[in-house]
């Protein structure tokens, strides 16, 4: 899940202090929560880079400002030691917004009525660097790109969804966007990685149009790290009012092996699956275009629905992807590019393996989440306690999607004596039943069916609060939730949490009993 940043808390004028590490530099010098780090030196401060730049040297002059009074805090340290200060945000100037207007975004799906933050459309590079926050690179000046070589701000995350110029301007909402690749490739010549992203739609540029993207993006390796490909997500809020329903001038390509001498056009298409196109061993993956096949591509205006991906077009996309990550692990040594798991969840392809994974660099965008979860869940299951004291009842609760995995979960709860756990995937009826995780689950939906289900006692997923831990998309509180529901409830995410709570929870009923 992206960084949230809160407006409210960009003061335009320095970085506030939220916290200060005990027994550090900041704390011996009383600084407090609440202060405004204006500059250090010379330096005026725009956001925590600046702040940790300016900071990696032995004698530093810090311009605090409390209240009405500035002072200056001459410093002398290692040049690797830290101050101690953790900020209320990590911008401290303005926040880069999105200047897109993706007709998919679904910032734009929600209702009316929802606290201001989940409407920010942040575009900002900097949270790309500090929190793999995707953007869209439409926003940057030159300015921008001197301070990502200066400061060399890598990795960087980038969202593509089409390398086809034409198509992205369509997809992104903006004619006069910059070429997506040659700004990859000047990442390159800065020696900047670059993490990508393409969130898919169906008909629209998944098929043809992801081969190309692949192959495209695939020539820029090892400056591109990796390629994620997610599914778009709909709200039922997408097909009322004056939401855009379709998406015009979608490029179709017909693949053949044939050319057809027409108002067609010849582009290379990757076959990885025919001998005669294997690339030579060795290969370093600057040239992937010689060992292409081809196919006939015809530019077609047309309208294309907006819609979710269908369990057999989920499969189609991890078939397309699969030969290219066998041909990429060959010749590059990685897999380079990656279906999110919401692709094997909705086909219901078994997840691959771990070391497929290449490290889930993009573990956040929803790659690799689960294997690591089942993994996770394989070790933990070992430490179970083998029986509760007391009869005991449990629900797990989840979003439709997962339920499948979490009923195995669910399965091996239940062997333990004396413990009863059911499964309660909750139907979004918020966001509508086509959405599906976990992670956009509403407390009033969640609170809704444990209170129908008459639940007495609940583990809730983690992601569908906030950072903190501490309100739903809907404010909703665990302890509202809990009062409404008449359920006690709780949270967890990884294994390690679940294994915690049900050995817990074997020991308070112990003490009861």
């Amino acid at each position: 899940m992206e960084y949230q940043p809160d407006l409210k808390n960009i003061t335009g004028v320095g970085g506030a202090i939220a916290a200060i590490v005990p027994a550090s530099i900041a704390a011996e010098l009383g600084l407090q929560p609440g202060d405004l780090v204006l500059a250090v030196g010379d330096r005026q401060l725009r956001d925590v880079i600046d702040y940790r730049f300016a900071i990696a040297e032995e004698r530093i002059e810090l311009l605090v400002r409390r209240g009405d009074e500035q002072t200056i805090y001459e410093i002398e340290k290692d040049a690797d030691e830290d101050l101690g200060i953790e900020f209320v945000e990590p911008l401290f100037d303005r926040l880069r917004t999105c200047n897109n207007k993706c007709p998919f975004c679904f910032l734009t799906q929600m209702p009316k009525g929802m606290r201001k933050s989940l409407y920010l459309k942040d575009d900002d590079y900097r949270l790309g660097f500090l929190y793999g926050n995707f953007v869209t690179l439409t926003n940057l000046n030159e300015h921008d790109w001197q301070r990502i070589e200066e400061q060399h701000l890598s990795p960087m995350y980038v969202s593509i969804h089409a390398t086809d110029r034409a198509l992205r301007a369509v997809l992104l909402g903006k004619a006069d966007l910059p070429d997506v690749l040659e700004q990859i490739g000047r990442f390159g010549r800065l020696g900047i990685e670059v993490h990508t992203q393409i969130v898919a739609l169906p008909g629209i540029n998944d098929g043809a149009v992801l081969h190309e993207s692949i192959r495209a993006l695939a020539e820029f390796y090892p400056v591109v790290q990796t390629i994620a490909v997610v599914p778009v997500g709909l709200t039922k809020y997408r097909f009322t009012g004056k939401r855009p329903q379709s998406i015009r001038a979608a490029i179709h390509v017909h693949e053949t092996a044939e050319w057809i001498d027409t108002n067609w056009e010849r582009q290379p298409l990757w076959d990885a699956a025919t001998p005669s196109q294997g690339q030579a061993a060795g290969h370093s993956g600057a040239n992937l275009s010689d060992q292409l096949g081809h196919c006939a591509r015809q530019i077609v205006a047309a309208d294309v629905p907006m819609r979710c991906f269908q369990a057999d077009e989920a499969a189609r996309v991890i078939d397309l992807i699969e030969p290219y990550q066998h041909q990429f692990r060959h010749d590059l040594g990685t897999g380079l590019v990656y279906p999110s798991d919401e692709f094997y969840l909705l086909s219901g392809r078994a997840m691959p393996a771990a070391d497929q994974y290449d490290g889930m660099p993009q573990y956040s965008n929803g790659v690799g989440m689960t294997r690591d979860f089942i993994d996770g869940w394989a070790r933990a299951q070992r430490r179970l306690p083998a029986r509760m004291p007391v009869p005991t009842r449990l629900t797990l609760v989840c979003g439709t999607l997962i339920a499948p995995v979490l009923q195995r979960v669910a399965d091996r709860l239940n062997r333990i004596e004396q413990l009863s756990v059911t499964l309660l995937p909750v139907v979004n009826q918020f966001f509508g039943p086509q959405v599906t995780v976990s992670g956009l689950l509403m407390g009033a939906d969640v609170a809704a069916a444990l209170r129908a289900a008459g639940t007495q006692r609940a583990l809730l997923p983690r992601v569908m609060f906030d950072h903190s831990g501490t309100r739903t998309l809907d404010e909703y509180t665990l302890e509202q939730i809990a009062a409404e529901s008449g359920a006690a409830v709780a949270l967890a995410g990884e294994a390690d949490e679940l294994l915690r709570y049900v050995r817990v929870l074997a020991k308070a009923t112990d003490r009861t009993s």
